[in-house]
């Protein structure tokens, strides 16, 4: 999977001392070999890096992604959903959104979408919802677990590549994925099939300019870290993902082409079903709303990108989105909302 490089780092374990030439290692993979960066290991969480290994430029390591076989692609879902259909436009809805607020649970250096059983084969991530996601999860293993998020149902595997400053972890405040409709049709939104996976965004990305998410701090937007924030404001990424699912693939082998954007509100043709648009929002409080030192795991700024595991419990995920999405709500993390009971 091209989102996502090797990054020096290890899901375990205390950082390795001795020089940098002890630092550096091969690691042999059966489906290829990924050369580790020299730097320090990455841990479970409270760690801290020097400065030099959080902001060295990231491999692109183009033969490890040409080599590797990514996580096996879930079986097809068979005959497609059937999307509900209406004699006239929906009624004007401000809203059309769920709230899945979940605490940041841990960091590893392991992708079970990208690097499935394979610890330590990412750049570090952190994570959130599941408490449990490591390089072999599975949507059993996830549902067999607690969450971290408000919904305690929702046991969905949520990660981003982790933040640097200065070489030390900064952690957000809260994750937050809003589930909302990408189409105009509010009412044709189905829930994510069980299983469904999806990576969103690019750490390949080439430049700020090329950046399909936005960086707001003090009421301003930004393409890139700004030089500095409000002191005591929060430095918030959001990125938005398609939402229009070819009907059969719960995952693609680049993670990505089962889904398309809507074009002017609908869905195309060979994409026909409108999931949930799924947009993270990502707050970090800054000291002194300082940003400089900052670096992901995965490279510039440009770099982030999520990744999603479906994992909600029972039939939770579809009470929600007939209730809020369906039903033009705006709704807060347990599913309420307070103006349209």
């Amino acid at each position: 999977m091209s989102d996502h490089t090797v990054r020096p780092g290890s899901g375990s374990g205390a950082p390795a001392g001795g020089s940098a030439s002890t630092r550096r290692r091969r690691w042999s993979r059966a489906a290829g070999t990924a050369v580790l960066a020299s730097g320090l290991l990455l841990t479970v969480h409270p760690f801290v890096l020097p400065s030099s290994a959080a902001t060295t430029s990231v491999s692109t390591a183009a033969g490890s992604h040409a080599s590797h076989k990514s996580a096996p692609t879930p079986a097809a879902t068979g005959k497609p959903p059937v999307v509900p259909t209406f004699s006239g436009p929906p009624p004007f809805a401000q809203y059309r959104e769920i709230h899945a607020n979940c605490k940041v649970t841990h960091h590893l250096s392991d992708d079970p979408i990208v690097y499935p059983g394979l610890p330590g084969a990412a750049h570090n991530h952190t994570f959130a919802g599941s408490p449990t996601t490591n390089a072999k999860s599975t949507r059993s293993s996830l549902l067999a677990g607690g969450s971290s998020c408000q919904d305690t149902k929702d046991k969905s595997a949520y990660w981003i590549p982790t933040l640097f400053q200065n070489g030390k972890v900064v952690d957000p405040t809260i994750v937050t994925t809003y589930y909302k409709s990408g189409v105009k049709d509010y009412r044709t939104v189905l829930p994510f099939p069980a299983g469904f996976r999806l990576i969103v965004g690019d750490m390949r990305t080439a430049s700020a300019a090329d950046f399909k998410g936005n960086w707001t701090c003090g009421g301003n937007t930004y393409n890139t870290f700004p030089k500095s924030c409000p002191s005591g404001s929060s430095l918030i990424v959001r990125l938005k993902a398609p939402s229009c699912w070819n009907g059969r693939d719960l995952d693609t082998a680049d993670h990505k082409s089962h889904m398309a954007y809507p074009v002017s509100g609908v869905c195309p043709a060979s994409f026909p079903i409108p999931l949930p648009m799924l947009e993270i929002k990502v707050p970090y409080k800054l000291p002194g709303g300082k940003t400089d030192g900052l670096a992901y795991s995965s490279g510039a700024s440009y770099s982030f990108h999520y990744d999603f595991m479906e994992a909600w419990a029972g039939n939770r995920q579809a009470e929600l989105v007939k209730h809020c999405i369906n039903g033009g709500r705006q709704c807060n993390g347990y599913g309420v909302d307070q103006h349209k009971p």
